[in-house]
């Protein structure tokens, strides 16, 4: 795409800015953001940011990254297959994902400044959030590694220094609980304080049909036990604490500690077997006892649109434990130079298990147990004992702990010709992924005696990541209405770890320095407006998985944009326009599809991808009290060149990649009806273009029913009643609804094998609706 045509393509990127309360007037208020490492106005900063604020996130029902899906443009957010823990991003015409051990992923997530290392863990709820700015493009100069797509950074709420009490209270459908209390403690000299409590519990969308299935995974050295098969699918049951303590003893200096801590019981997705082919050349002598398995036993299938019920009886409830701690101390040394320090330390462990066949109920039959017996080559009799036990197709356990601390110092300068950001990181990370101890990671073709599993030598990766990075970006204010901005990063990564699968042993060590560059022209028109071209690169850190390779993917962006607030402060309407060409795309595959069988997933190079496109958002205010804002992105994605494992770049194309999305938000807040007592309704719809699942081509026919996700919106809603003035405080009454059509589309559809044996897929979250009671003192 040429710079003319980016030029006449562009159509705008504010972040979902609110309008102002009655008392300030009908006009846009400034949002402070530190995409750029330090606080500005969001209007101020020549990245292409969508900034989520309270109220957005409060009527979107928004506890999670997995939440965020279509509230910026060219960005959708679905949880990964299994349920575990691991969100997958599609931002820009690249899809983040980052599941396998050692590997990283395309957009980072930070919180409070802190980068979240692992894959693992990273879709935990989220602590007491002051607002979550999404930035799209390259962001390799001031956020490092792995943001070659874009970051995510969560920004947590400051104590206030003043008591006050908020408490929440929520019920809805599914038996739908939620309390969140915060407490903010009164200063007591420079010293403020806040604690804040969440209790989120509800039933899953879609009934179990093999629930109360037992299964016993106790025996010497594990720690599951006896495991009972849950009543619904997509249940949750987490409680988290967050703390925060501010110091500022002087107009110089500050510091701030924060803690968060979160447990979380669920239940995995309801996954639905979709369609089953025998007859597949990847099952080889296998196939006959995949017909036997589906021919002799009652399956109930799925379709393209979510089912009422599934049978998932392998599936368990999942555990997951999120912990961190966070100490970020400034000093100014006078209005020109300041010195930042965070210095950080977060722990995760996940247990995961699901039915990612979506083929619960099998049991061994007679015709089964002759199919296994041929396949072994023994006579069917050997296996009559067998009769009647559970049958696994493909399904999975696993789990992981990553520990990490990382150490960052910033320093910013600011004057009439130059401001300056500099700083350094160092980054430390352990992670122990694979099978629960003692058993096995995936059960495939599995006969399970009296739902016992076998004690077995586990799959277990360890890996150890090391990196250090210097950075600095200085802007140049060559006229009053001009900046010329450069930016680099030097990043040393070094990972080692050491793998094992049953009886083998695999090592690996991976060490690599580079740089990473910004260069970007900013010019003022006018009072109000900034326009800016930039270019940017990064890359995601190389590494190996045992023997298997793989180089780091690299990035190159061109992106021109314009921010401006026009009608008097009533219009904000931001512009954005890039390309970008990827090199050495990462991708998850089998072991077996590279020549190393003994290796469960392994991470390869895809190919190359050219990427571009245009997104937008506005707000606007045509009146007291009523707002509007929305956007758009479109992202024409294509292969220039394929690994020969996926065929050529006409018989495989991308995935999980909208051309197009869009959002629109309106709200209307009335006069006062009695007292202060306002009246406040507000809409929130996404949408989709139609978003191919299933890459190869010709399309098999069982993957068929799941090869496209269909374009399709997701409505919110929230009418609300607040600021009742009570003798102490003041009250909130709030009836809310998400996905208010019950779109029950396919979510994230898995084909195992090529051509595929087996299907299945998970769905879009049920409609969800309740009552808000909120009290402020």
């Amino acid at each position: 795409m040429s710079c003319s045509a980016l030029g006449t393509a562009l159509i705008a990127a504010p972040a979902f800015a609110q309008a102002a309360g009655p008392d300030q007037g009908n006009t846009l208020t400034e949002i402070v953001v530190t995409a750029q490492k330090r606080e500005q106005n969001l209007q101020d900063v020549p990245i292409s940011i969508t900034a989520v604020t309270q109220d957005v996130l409060r009527a979107n029902r928004i506890t999670n990254v997995q939440d965020l899906s279509a509230l910026a443009p060219n960005m959708t957010v679905r949880p990964a297959a299994g349920d575990v823990g691991i969100p997958s991003i599609s931002l820009r015409g690249i899809v983040s994902y980052g599941s396998v051990p050692g590997s990283d992923k395309e957009v980072s997530i930070y919180i409070d400044g802190v980068p979240i290392g692992s894959a693992q863990g990273s879709a935990f709820d989220l602590p007491d959030v002051e607002r979550i700015e999404v930035l799209r493009g390259p962001q390799g100069t001031l956020f490092g590694r792995n943001a070659t797509a874009g970051a995510i950074n969560v920004i947590t709420r400051n104590p206030s220094g003043r008591f006050g009490v908020r408490q929440e209270l929520t019920y809805g459908n599914l038996n739908a609980v939620r309390s969140v209390t915060r407490i903010d403690l009164p200063a007591v000299g420079p010293l403020s304080a806040s604690v804040s409590y969440v209790h989120d519990q509800h039933d899953g969308d879609i009934k179990n049909l093999g629930a109360g299935q037992v299964w016993d995974r106790s025996g010497p050295g594990t720690r599951e036990g006896i495991q009972v098969s849950p009543k619904t699918l997509g249940a949750k049951n987490l409680d988290s604490w967050f703390v925060a303590l501010h110091f500022d003893p002087s107009d110089n200096f500050s510091m701030s500690y924060k803690f968060d801590w979160m447990e979380n019981h669920s239940t995995p997705s309801g996954t639905a077997v979709i369609g089953v082919d025998p007859t597949s050349p990847v099952l080889g002598p296998a196939g006959p006892l995949l017909a036997a398995a589906f021919n002799s036993n009652p399956v109930t299938f799925g379709a393209s649109r979510r089912p009422d019920a599934v049978n998932n009886g392998f599936a368990s409830t999942d555990y997951e434990q999120v912990i961190g701690h966070n100490v970020t101390a400034t000093y100014r040394f006078n209005d020109h130079l300041s010195i930042k320090n965070i210095l950080a330390y977060r722990q995760s462990f996940i247990y995961g298990n699901a039915q990612i066949s979506g083929a619960g109920g099998l049991v061994v039959t007679p015709q089964v147990a002759q199919a296994i017996a041929q396949l072994a080559g023994i006579p069917a009799q050997f296996l009559s004992g067998l009769i009647g036990s559970p049958f696994v197709i493909t399904d999975s356990q696993a789990q992981s702990s990553a520990k990490q601390w990382s150490d960052e110092i910033q320093v910013n300068y600011d004057s009439k010709y130059l401001t300056l950001t500099t700083g350094a990181l160092y980054f430390h990370l352990d992670t122990v992924t694979g099978s629960p101890w003692r058993l096995p990671g995936v059960l495939t073709f599995t006969p399970v005696p009296g739902g016992v599993e076998t004690q077995t030598t586990p799959t277990t990766f360890f890996n150890y990541a090391k990196s250090s990075a210097f950075y600095t970006q200085a802007e140049f204010h060559v006229l009053p209405n001009l900046d010329v901005v450069g930016g680099y990063r030097l990043t040393d990564d070094e990972k080692s770890g050491i793998g094992y699968v049953g009886t083998l042993t695999t090592n690996f060590s991976y060490s690599k320095t580079k740089p990473s560059y910004l260069l970007s022209v900013n010019y003022r028109p006018l009072a109000g407006i900034l326009t800016y071209a930039k270019y940017s690169n990064g890359f995601v850190s190389g590494g190996a998985v045992g023997p298997v390779v793989f180089q780091p993917e690299t990035v190159h962006s061109w992106e021109i944009g314009m921010k401006s607030d026009l009608l008097d402060k009533r219009l904000r309407l931001n512009l954005a326009a890039f390309t970008a060409d990827y090199k050495n795309l990462q991708t998850v595959d089998t072991g077996i599809n590279v020549g190393h069988p003994e290796l469960g997933t392994v991470v390869v190079d895809q190919g190359n991808e050219k990427a571009k496109g245009v997104e937008g958002e506005f707000t606007f205010l045509p009146a007291r009290g009523l707002s509007f804002n929305g956007g758009f992105g479109y992202t024409d994605v294509r292969f220039t060149s394929l690994n020969p494992l996926y065929g050529t770049v006409d018989t495989f194309l991308p995935t999980l990649r909208p051309k197009w999305t869009a959002n629109l938000a309106g709200q209307y807040q009335t006069e006062p009806l009695f007292d202060e007592a306002r009246l406040t309704v507000r809409i929130d719809a996404d949408w989709h273009s139609r978003i191919r699942t299933y890459g190869y081509l010709p399309i098999p026919a069982i993957a068929a029913p799941i090869a496209f996700q269909p374009a399709a919106w997701i409505v919110n809603g929230r009418l609300a009643l607040q600021d009742i003035r009570l003798k102490q405080g003041n009250l909130e009454v709030a009836l809310w609804a998400r996905n208010i059509t019950n779109n029950r589309d396919v979510l994230f559809p898995i084909a195992f094998g090529n051509p595929p044996y087996l299907t299945a897929t998970n769905y879009q979250q049920a409609r969800t609706f309740g009552l808000d009671v909120i009290y402020n003192y």
